[in-house]
């Protein structure tokens, strides 16, 4: 409570029904004020998903036409307030380990809400919803053999921050009593 003072439960529901799997957060204010918070994931996927096919033959497809740029982060860990240009009129991402030299790709405002992680060398790849998540982080550590794709709520702290938590980009807010829910699903094929 020192720390973090509401009163509040939190839970996660995982759903599989097939090749589909759904997670679902599960967020209830049970105090009596109003509870600022954020919630996201970090779901990882390696890569590559089938053998004979290299990391590199991978992309994302978002499901838009997309025009935006990514937040970098900086060294602090704090994201940057200007966006780099990144996706210029399309729906393909190629995957590199490169990408990820400087960090996740932060992205705000997307026109997609679902992206597909596939590769033309094989027919195996995934597809990965999140509408109703306004930010969406891309990234892999140093050289792994994974891509992470992170549907979140909020963002970390921007350079220009007031540091009150009520104040700060993306954050959740609850009523007393009040709940809220967000769904991610991943479906293979």
């Amino acid at each position: 409570m020192a720390v973090y003072p509401f009163q509040f439960s939190f839970a996660v529901s995982y759903t599989i029904e097939e090749n589909r799997l759904s997670v679902t957060y599960h967020v209830k204010n049970s105090g009596d004020e109003v509870m600022y918070f954020s919630v996201g994931g970090h779901p990882a996927f390696k890569l590559p998903i089938a053998d004979g096919v290299g990391y590199n033959d991978y992309y994302l497809l978002f499901n838009k036409t997309e025009n935006a740029g990514h937040y970098p982060i900086n060294a602090e860990g704090l994201i940057e307030k200007v966006a780099q240009p990144l996706l210029q009129n399309t729906n393909r991402l190629p995957l590199s380990k490169s990408l990820f030299y400087n960090d996740a790709l932060v992205f705000k405002d997307l026109q997609s809400n679902a992206v597909q992680l596939k590769s033309d060398q094989h027919p195996a790849g995934i597809n990965f919803s999140f509408k109703g998540f306004p930010y969406l982080g891309i990234w892999a550590a140093k050289n792994a053999d994974f891509v992470c794709i992170e549907p979140w709520c909020g963002i970390g702290d921007t350079t220009v921050t007031s540091q009150v938590l009520n104040e700060k980009e993306g954050i959740e807010s609850l009523s007393p009593l009040g709940e809220f829910e967000k769904t991610w699903t991943v479906t293979t094929w």
